[in-house]
């Protein structure tokens, strides 16, 4: 091709941390729609909010989570919600509240820091290393900053792609308990791993609320997250805060999809083929990216590249926009941005193709090697 041709290319985005989703799931879900139709199920699903989720939403939500889990939790412990999002910012009112602050580690999720901005709560990093959060940081900051909450991302850690060890996760439990702060663990990434630690939650159901989606592992458009907090109770009372706000239901139609897959099998068979395709992606940045400095795991959908010393990320991510690929600075991931490291994270999902995700990393293989 030759380079006229490649200009005029549309750019590859490595920005969102999409699944490659299999190419015959689109098939399935025509055939599960049928399905529902010839049962006369649909209309019924157009009149009614799904408040919190059925018997049924719930039920399919255990047998899900207990891929995490030891064994499957009660489902009065489980509200349905429209996404990750949701159930992170219902957690937040519930377990943190306006006025009062949030702890993460010093690299984390930056939209929890707009959540958190949009009910008046503020967030303060704390150190961290290469197996997560510092119990003795943890433990600093509770005593001296009076924090509700320390938020983690455990399981394929956003953006580091770290696995926290089940030894520092019964660590940062041990703390919170001590001190009566929360942790809300955020396990969007952690079934995509084929083997992982549990959960906290699962450690230590007592001191956490665990949210986990199926965006990263099944389907993003499916907008469905399983919200468990430590008891039948502290759900009773989420729903009695939320339960007239309509926003934070799941639609009805995405949760019978979900239970459907869930039920028959297909949810597993999804998964595993974005297993399947994460980790061939990681080979093809493997190969391309030999001498470069990068942290990943072999099911994440992304990388944290650490930039040669000739880069800035500004620099870094022009010139990968004039090679046609966008990027985004992994400053934005820093509670201290002036203290950032000097990394990038570069998704692999998010390429419909991996000859599109190919051509992406082949133009930026001059850039990332020193």
């Amino acid at each position: 091709m030759n380079i006229h041709a490649q200009q005029q290319r549309e750019p590859i985005s490595l920005i969102r941390t999409t699944p490659p989703t299999p190419d015959w799931m689109g098939t399935k879900l025509s055939k599960t729609l049928v399905e529902l139709a010839e049962r006369n199920e649909l209309e019924k699903l157009l009149r009614y909010h799904r408040f919190g989720g059925t018997e049924a939403d719930r039920q399919a939500g255990a047998t899900w989570l207990a891929k995490r889990f030891a064994v499957a939790p009660s489902i009065d412990r489980i509200l349905l919600t429209n996404g990750t999002q949701n159930a992170l910012l219902i957690t937040l009112v519930c377990v943190v509240g306006s006025g009062n602050l949030l702890l993460t580690e010093s690299l984390s999720y930056y939209d929890l820091r707009r959540i958190s901005g949009f009910l008046n709560i503020d967030v303060k990093g704390i150190a961290m290393d290469n197996d997560g959060a510092l119990p003795d940081a943890f433990e600093h900051a509770c005593k001296t900053l009076n924090p509700k909450a320390l938020f983690l991302m455990p399981t394929v850690h956003n953006p580091t792609t770290m696995i926290m060890s089940r030894e520092r996760r019964l660590a940062l439990a041990d703390v919170a308990r001590r001190y009566g702060v929360m942790i809300i663990e955020d396990d969007v990434y952690g079934f995509l791993p084929k083997e992982a630690p549990p959960s906290i939650s699962a450690l230590a159901p007592d001191v956490t609320w665990y949210a986990a989606g199926l965006a990263k592992c099944i389907a993003p458009g499916l907008k469905i997250a399983y919200l468990l907090p430590p008891s039948a109770g502290a759900v009773a009372s989420a729903f009695d805060r939320f339960h007239a706000t309509s926003t934070w239901h799941v639609a009805p139609l995405s949760a019978v999809v979900a239970q459907t897959w869930i039920s028959d099998g297909t949810a597993e068979k999804v998964l595993l083929a974005i297993r399947s395709e994460a980790a061939a992606r990681q080979a093809i940045a493997a190969k391309l990216f030999a001498r470069a400095t990068y942290l990943a795991k072999p099911e994440a959908l992304h990388i944290w590249l650490t930039l040669p010393r000739r880069w800035t990320q500004s620099s870094f991510i022009a010139a990968a926009a004039r090679a046609g690929v966008e990027l985004r600075p992994g400053s934005m991931f820093a509670l201290d941005e002036e203290n950032a490291p000097n990394a990038i994270r570069i998704v692999l999902g998010s390429p419909e193709t991996r000859a599109s995700l190919e051509r992406a990393l082949i133009a930026l293989k001059p850039l990332v090697h020193d």
